[in-house]
């Protein structure tokens, strides 16, 4: 039995649909695990929303992707530093760069492998093509150029002549914290870019901005084509068509001091040991650094380290709507809850809810329920226009 997440179609659809309305023309995210779903179930869900760009985190997902289906453009957002293949010279490929050194390992890369395979680029244009999105400096302090070298900036499309490489800038990126940043700040840095950068170059790929923002952008900047690229605020900050559940797999009898599980603990009292689906392979028990920024914060830190110290942690299992607790670390595919004596127990092949990061979780079913409603999705003559050198 498994480790299940259920997918509402019916909602699903109905929430990319209500995305593209908010933000119109953006472009989906699809990279790590994606988001809990799965790459491929992901581009899929793309495509079927009418779809044609896509952006994935590195060169391997770009790769992977490639394979599984039809994108006019992929593009790359972590900057690439190792070697690449011949199939990575593909038209569709747009590839990230926020530096010098990034540009210039792009077109010694594009270079040596045009040398070593000159017939890649038979029957077309003779220099090999490389793509770019220019990455700008945002208060992330993130890789990017600064403000500083935009005289460079207006050199990129140069940089590859020395070299045999045609370099075309496809468009300008930049990344905003989530937090911590006004949107007025992040207007302001928007509108000092676009004073500096080449105006030949029209589209713009922004994150972490709200619908109102985005489209009051469109409304004051036309000449520019605004690309919203939507990660975990698409797949993940609506979760009412999600439902993740385990099943209970087994039950056990446990006394106190009887010793138990893989470190062969002594049990502190008398109770059960429930066995459910899931385990560090899945991503239980698997968190982030928790960020402390206020008293409260570091008081529930505090807390949990405490109980921490005195083997007790909380799991992301429920059972009647409240928390169980680990008897013991989770095991790779499973993990052991210890219930009290007195309290209710779950049945053999229940499934118990689950909460999980999902960016780090992996599932062993994915079940789709509900009917699908196709005029959630656009036609063909509503698909967004998703030409990244066109004006919006």
């Amino acid at each position: 039995m498994s480790l299940t997440l259920y997918l509402n179609r019916k909602v699903w659809l109905r929430h990319l649909a209500e995305t593209e309305s908010r933000f119109p023309g953006f472009i989906p995210v699809i990279k790590g695990n994606g988001y809990g779903f799965g790459n491929e179930f992901l581009a899929n869900a793309a495509q079927r929303a009418g779809k044609r760009s896509i952006a994935v985190g590195t060169v391997e997902e770009a790769r992977h992707l490639g394979e599984e289906g039809s994108f006019d453009h992929l593009l790359i957002l972590t900057p690439v530093l190792n070697e690449l293949e011949p199939d990575d010279l593909r038209p569709e490929r747009i590839y990230t760069v926020g530096s010098r050194q990034h540009l210039d390992y792009l077109v010694s890369a594009f270079a040596r492998l045009a040398d070593s395979k000159p017939n890649i680029w038979s029957g077309q244009e003779r220099r090999p093509e490389l793509r770019i999105a220019v990455k700008l400096q945002s208060a992330m302090k993130r890789y990017g150029f600064a403000r500083e070298e935009a005289d460079f900036l207006r050199q990129l499309e140069s940089a590859g002549e020395e070299a045999g490489v045609a370099v075309h800038v496809e468009g300008y990126a930049i990344h905003f914290p989530k937090e911590g940043m006004s949107a007025a700040s992040k207007e302001a840095q928007l509108k000092a870019w676009l004073e500096r950068i080449p105006t030949d170059t029209p589209t713009f790929f922004v994150s972490h901005l709200s619908s109102a923002q985005y489209l009051r952008l469109r409304e004051e900047h036309p000449q520019v084509n605004w690309v919203m690229r939507l990660g975990t605020d698409l797949w993940l900050k609506d979760k009412s068509f999600v439902d993740v559940r385990a099943t209970v797999l087994d039950i056990q009898p446990v006394f106190r001091g009887e010793r138990f599980g893989y470190k062969q603990r002594k049990a502190k009292r008398d109770g059960h040991l429930v066995y459910v689906a899931g385990g560090s392979a899945n991503g239980v028990g698997l968190e982030a650094p928790p960020s402390v920024q206020s008293m409260k914060d570091a008081l529930k830190l505090t807390a949990f380290w405490v109980l921490n110290l005195l083997n007790r942690n909380l799991s992301p299992y429920t059972f009647q709507g409240k928390r169980t607790w680990f008897a013991e670390p989770p095991h790779m595919q499973t993990s052991v809850l210890f219930f009290p004596s007195a309290a209710a127990l779950p049945g053999v092949g229940e499934e118990l809810p689950v909460q999980l990061r999902m960016t780090t979780a992996h599932f062993d079913r994915y079940i789709e329920e509900g009917e699908e409603e196709e005029d959630l999705l656009p036609s063909s003559s509503e698909k967004s226009d998703q030409t990244l050198g066109a004006t919006s």
